[in-house]
């Protein structure tokens, strides 16, 4: 468990989270209600600042998500590891 590379943890959690971005952006766009439909893309304008349904927008999102998935993988890493040492040394 402690051999997490940070980096290669950082870039899995920057896919996932641009993967996860297109789920939401493509659940917004297919919600028949306009008023559902318009409180979920003002939700994502939230998440993501600079965010519209356009070509630009849509690259600002996907840059943001990468950038916030990429610090939360690269935080779940370094505590991981830190963890794990301590869990070592206490069973030893």
């Amino acid at each position: 468990m402690n051999h997490f590379n940070i980096t290669k943890t950082g870039n899995v959690f920057g896919i996932l989270s641009i993967i996860l971005f297109f789920v939401c952006m493509a659940w917004g766009v297919l919600l028949s209600e306009p008023s559902l439909q318009e409180l979920h893309l003002n939700l994502i304008k939230v998440a993501y600042p600079g965010f519209a349904m356009s070509l630009g927008g849509a690259i600002i999102g996907i840059i943001e998500a990468f950038v916030y998935g990429w610090i939360f993988g690269v935080v779940f890493a370094w505590l991981c590891k830190k963890v794990c040492v301590f869990e070592e040394k206490r069973n030893s």
